[in-house]
């Protein structure tokens, strides 16, 4: 998929394992291979892959230190870093005052996503109502379910105050985690539909 559009383009995804002090910071992957940040969509079009050495020969490229363990016994896998949307220049209230009528889903409670990492699902814990630009009442469990292109295709301005957790990359067989960053800045997405 690589040069497909996923995306508006506002939407460009990074994945960068050399944040100073993040959950996902290393400097050198489990094959020994320097890290540095990847563009993994940028405008919207997918530019890079995630790869280790032995994908990396596979697409004739250089492998871009992808590859980790969970233990030194353990198989390195390809797997994300820290992982978030490029912040924009747009102040939260600026992404809410364009709002006629939506939810502002301040955090969520649940997620869910396929092995393809097409479709997904995402159950709000803290959300409010948006009528005219304005935050109002609680909204109880508003659920989004959308597909990837979807859901970045939506995205029409991206705020620039990030916010990271966080979480574990859990793959292989036997499982290994990894200790990763998820997050990033407030997003504005248009004509989705909620659930709940």
């Amino acid at each position: 998929m690589l040069g497909h559009r996923v995306g508006s383009e506002h939407v460009t995804i990074i994945d960068d394992p050399t944040l100073p002090n993040s959950y996902g910071f290393y400097k050198y992957d489990d094959e020994g291979v320097k890290a540095r940040p990847r563009i993994l969509i940028k405008n919207g079009i997918i530019t890079d892959l995630l790869h280790n050495r032995e994908t990396a020969s596979e697409f004739n490229v250089s492998s871009n230190a992808s590859s980790r363990a969970s233990a030194y016994d353990r198989e390195p896998l390809v797997r994300m870093g820290n992982t978030y949307m490029k912040p924009e220049d747009h102040e939260l209230n600026e992404l809410l005052e364009d709002v006629k009528h939506g939810v502002y889903m301040k955090s969520f409670m649940e997620w869910n996503i396929d092995d393809r990492r097409y479709n997904q699902r995402y159950v709000g814990l803290e959300a409010y109502m948006i009528e005219e630009g304005m935050v109002g009442a609680p909204v109880r469990n508003p659920v989004l379910e959308i597909t990837t292109p979807a859901l970045y295709g939506s995205v029409d301005a991206v705020g620039k105050e990030m916010e990271f957790s966080g979480a574990t990359c859990g793959k292989g067989d036997p499982m290994q985690g990894a200790p990763v960053w998820t997050g990033g800045p407030p997003i504005r997405v248009r004509k989705i539909h909620l659930g709940g």
